[in-house]
């Protein structure tokens, strides 16, 4: 079997990291983990859910940084996937409303914090800015786009026909919903 590229590599590590994070939060939302703290605490800014949304936001950002030495799945799904620039593009361009108030979230809230409250400030923007539907909808399709690319490259290296074709429609469909909520 072929390895991966390097940089394909990593990405698939944050990319798993971020799933699993993912997995967690929308599992605690849905009251199937609840931890063993903070059980039925009020929503504060220190509390469990809170905690999960800003460490799967800022993870987010982590795998679309258009920093040269960043991870950003576009361009290394482009690079990679090229064949599927329709379905990149659709997911791309439902991200991009809020991608730059992402990454002042990230930077002032998420992974890196503030040290005034004047600083973390524009870190809250993304939530003035966009809602929280927008930027869930835009995650289930980013995270379905990433597993199914990298399923379809399993399956093609397998030869199983069948599950490419299944990956093929899953793929044209993340496209049309991401088109749908970049058109609402």
């Amino acid at each position: 079997m072929a390895k991966r590229p390097e940089e394909l590599e990593i990405f698939v590590e944050h990319l798993m990291d971020f799933m699993n994070l993912w997995t967690v939060y929308n599992d605690h939302l849905t009251g199937k983990y609840v931890p063993s703290v903070d059980v039925g605490g009020k929503l504060s800014r220190t509390g469990m859910y809170v905690t999960l949304m800003f460490h799967l936001y800022a993870s987010l950002y982590a795998l679309i940084d258009e920093s040269e030495e960043g991870l950003n799945a576009f361009r290394i799904w482009r690079k990679h996937f090229p064949g599927e620039e329709a379905a990149i593009a659709a997911v791309e361009r439902q991200i991009a409303p809020f991608k730059s108030d992402l990454r002042l979230f990230r930077n002032r809230l998420g992974y890196h914090g503030s040290r005034t409250r004047s600083h973390e400030a524009k870190g809250w923007a993304l939530f003035a800015n966009t809602s929280g539907s927008a930027i869930w909808n835009a995650m289930v399709n980013f995270k379905g786009l990433g597993a199914t690319l990298l399923a379809k490259e399993t399956a093609e290296r397998k030869s199983e026909t069948d599950k490419v074709a299944w990956c093929r429609t899953r793929i044209d469909s993340i496209a049309d919903h991401a088109r749908q909520e970049t058109a609402a």
